[in-house]
C-alpha cells in the first residue's frame, strides 16, 4: 500500500503560527496544605509561557471546554487579552497543524503521536515538558517514547542534564531489548532539550527587605543574634528529603560555633506519623541546635519564612526530585544555599560562589533490580521505592556541616555568596529568559519537520494505532460474507417516507458521523432503483464526491434497515 504523504497544499511551510505553540492545559489546584513540586512547576509553565511567549495568539487544549475559563484568568493575570485566547478540543489535531506544535507541559504525550499519525505525522510537532522521573506513571510512558510515533520533530524538555541522563538511560534499556527481540538496532528520535524550570524573580525579590525580615523573625521568636538555617519542602524523609544531614549538621554547627543556631523547617507533613518521625528524631539529636517547623499553611506566612532566614540548606537525596526549584527561590530572595551536589540540584550554582554544593554518593548500577522488581509488583509502593533508595543514598555530614560553619561565622560570606545567588537567578532562572528558549525549540522542530526523515509513514487504508485497528479487518472473519466493491444492489420497494420513518428512531441512527448524510440519501436510493445490479463501485461514480469508507458503511447500513439488498 502507498504511504499517507505530508501534503504541503495542505500543511504549507509559510503557514502562519507555524512555530507557535498551543498549550495542553489542565487546571491544577492544589488540595490542602499539599502543594506538590508538579503543581508549582506545571503552573508556573503555565503562566511563563502566556507572559513571554514570542506569539499573539493563545490556543488552550484539553478534553473539553471546562478549563478554557481558568485558562483565560491566567492568560488575563499574564497581560494578555482574552479575546486572544481560543479553545481547542484534544480531539481537533488538525487544528494544531495551523499553530506549529503541541506544547503539554508534562512527559505523557504518547497518546497524542498516535492520534497525529492518522492526520500526517509532519503536520505538528509534540513537545513535553519532564519532570520527576522516578513514578511508575511516568516510567512507562517516557519510556514507550521509543515505540510510539514520535518523531525526530518531537521533544521532551528536560530541566536538568541528571533528567536528560535518566531519561536517556530509560530510553537504553527500551532500546536494547527491542534489538534483542526483534534483531535490530534503534535509537528513540525524540529531542531531549535541557532547559530548566524558572521562577518569576521578582516575587522573591521582597524576601530581601529588613521590614519583612524583622517581622517573620519576631513572630517566629528568632533574635538577631540566632542563625537561622531554613529547609522549605515536603516534610517526608521518604519521597523528599532524609533530614538527618541538617540535624546532624545545625547541631556540630551550634556546638563548634558557640552561636544560637536554629534550624526552621517549612511545608507540611504527609502524615501524623512523619511528623512524629521528624520531631522526635530532631529532640534526639538537637540539643545545642533548637528546631522548628511551621506549616504551609500558618495565615501569618502564606509565602514562606524565607525572610527570616539567614541560609537556605537542603540535602537532597531522593529520585523523585528533578530540578529543585527551592535552591533558585532561595536564591532570589537573597540566601546563600547550601545543598547536595545531586540531580537538576548542582546546576543550580556554582561551587563557592552562591553557596556549597555538598558531596553525595550511591551505590552502583545493577544493586537495586530486585527494587525495581519489589515496585514492578506492588510489593512495594512508591514511597517505599523511593525510600529503598534513598536510604541507601549518602550526603556527606562533614562537609555538609563544614558548609553550614563557614556561613554561620561569616556574615560578610553569607551576604556575598546572597548577592551572588541574586544576580545568577535574575540572570540565568527568570521566566523572561527561559520562555524564549521554548520558542527556539520550536522553531527548530519546525525546521525538522522539513527536513528530517520520518519514521514509518502509515500506510493508505492502515489504522493509525494498531491496538486500535479497522474493526471490519480485526474482525473480517465475523460474517458469513463480506461486502465488496463488485457487490450488486437493487432497490427493495420501500417508499422514502418509510425509510425517513425508520431512522428517526435513534437506534437505527445513531452514528450520524459515520454515514453519508440524510440528505444525499435520495440520491443514492435513485441511482439503485434507476440501475438495479448497479455495483458499490458504479454508484460511487453516479453519485460523485464521497469518502470511501463512508460510503461502504452506508451500503451496509442500507442493507441493515431493508431499504437496498444485495443480488446474489
Amino acid at each position: 500500500m502507498p504511504n499517507v504523504e505530508h501534503d504541503p497544499a495542505l500543511y504549507p511551510i509559510d503557514r502562519p503560527f507555524m512555530t507557535a505553540a498551543a498549550l495542553h492545559f489542565t487546571d491544577r489546584k492544589p488540595v490542602g496544605q499539599k502543594v506538590a513540586g508538579i503543581h508549582v512547576a506545571v503552573n508556573g509553565i503555565t503562566d511563563a509561557f502566556l507572559r513571554y511567549a514570542k506569539q499573539d495568539r493563545f490556543w488552550c487544549v484539553a478534553a473539553n471546554d471546562a478549563p478554557f475559563e481558568s485558562f483565560q484568568s491566567f492568560a488575563e493575570r499574564a497581560g494578555r487579552k482574552v479575546e486572544n485566547c481560543e479553545f481547542i478540543a484534544e480531539t481537533e489535531s488538525e487544528r494544531f497543524a495551523e499553530i506549529g506544535c503541541l506544547l503539554k507541559p508534562e512527559p505523557f504525550i504518547a497518546p497524542f503521536a498516535w492520534a497525529r499519525r492518522q492526520l500526517d505525522q509532519r503536520a505538528y510537532s509534540i513537545c513535553g515538558v519532564s519532570h520527576t522521573m522516578s513514578t511508575a506513571g511516568a516510567m512507562e510512558a517516557v519510556g514507550a517514547c521509543v515505540v510510539n510515533p514520535l518523531q525526530s520533530w518531537d521533544a521532551i524538555i528536560c530541566p536538568s542534564i541528571a533528567i536528560r541522563d535518566a531519561i536517556k538511560a530509560l530510553w537504553a534499556g527500551w532500546e536494547e531489548y527491542v534489538g534483542r527481540r526483534f534483531g535490530t538496532d534503534f535509537t528513540c528520535p525524540v529531542q531531549t532539550p535541557i532547559i530548566p524550570l524558572g521562577i518569576d524573580c521578582a516575587h522573591f525579590a521582597k524576601n530581601r527587605g529588613p521590614a519583612l525580615r524583622a517581622k517573620q523573625r519576631e513572630l517566629l521568636g528568632f533574635d538577631e543574634d540566632t542563625v537561622v538555617i531554613l529547609f522549605l519542602g515536603r516534610l517526608s524523609f521518604y519521597s523528599k528529603v532524609h533530614p538527618l544531614p541538617l540535624f546532624l549538621a545545625a547541631e556540630r554547627a551550634a556546638a563548634e560555633t558557640g552561636k544560637k543556631v536554629h534550624l526552621a523547617f517549612y511545608g507540611y507533613f504527609l502524615n501524623k506519623k512523619f511528623e512524629e518521625d521528624f520531631r522526635t528524631t530532631a529532640a534526639g539529636i538537637c540539643d545545642q541546635a533548637s528546631v522548628s517547623f511551621v506549616i504551609n499553611t500558618e495565615p501569618e506566612f502564606p509565602d514562606g519564612i524565607w525572610a527570616a532566614a539567614d541560609i537556605f540548606a537542603s540535602p537532597s537525596d531522593n529520585i523523585q526530585e528533578s530540578f529543585g526549584l527551592t535552591p533558585i527561590e532561595a536564591m532570589a530572595s537573597g540566601l546563600p544555599v547550601v545543598i547536595s551536589d545531586w540531580d537538576g540540584y548542582r546546576e543550580a550554582l556554582s561551587d563557592g560562589v552562591e553557596g556549597f554544593l555538598v558531596p553525595t554518593q550511591a551505590p552502583p548500577p545493577g544493586t537495586g533490580v530486585d527494587q525495581a522488581y519489589r515496585y514492578l509488583t506492588e510489593e512495594d509502593n512508591y514511597g517505599e521505592y523511593l525510600a529503598g533508595a534513598s536510604l541507601a543514598t549518602a550526603v556527606d555530614n562533614d562537609a555538609f556541616a563544614d558548609a553550614l560553619i563557614k556561613l554561620i561565622e561569616n556574615p560578610d560570606l553569607r551576604r556575598r555568596m546572597g548577592e551572588a545567588g541574586i544576580a545568577r537567578a535574575e540572570a540565568v532562572y527568570d521566566w523572561r529568559h527561559i520562555i524564549p528558549a521554548y520558542d527556539a525549540l520550536f522553531a527548530e522542530l519546525a525546521e525538522r519537520r522539513q527536513t528530517d526523515s520520518e519514521l514509518v509513514p502509515r500506510e493508505e487504508g492502515e489504522a493509525a494505532f494498531p491496538s486500535h485497528p479497522d474493526p471490519f479487518t480485526m474482525f473480517e472473519n465475523f460474517p458469513a460474507a463480506v461486502l465488496s466493491w463488485d457487490a450488486r444492489l437493487e432497490a427493495v420497494h420501500q417508499s422514502p417516507a418509510e425509510l425517513t420513518r425508520l431512522i428517526k428512531h435513534r437506534m437505527n441512527y445513531f452514528t450520524p458521523d459515520l454515514l453519508i448524510s440524510p440528505e444525499r440519501l435520495p440520491a443514492i436510493l435513485h441511482a439503485v432503483k434507476t440501475k438495479p445490479g448497479i455495483t458499490i463501485a458504479e454508484l460511487a461514480e453516479a453519485i460523485g464526491d464521497f469518502d470511501p469508507p463512508t460510503l461502504m458503511r452506508t451500503a451496509g447500513w442500507l442493507i441493515k434497515l431493508g431499504a437496498v439488498r444485495v443480488l446474489d
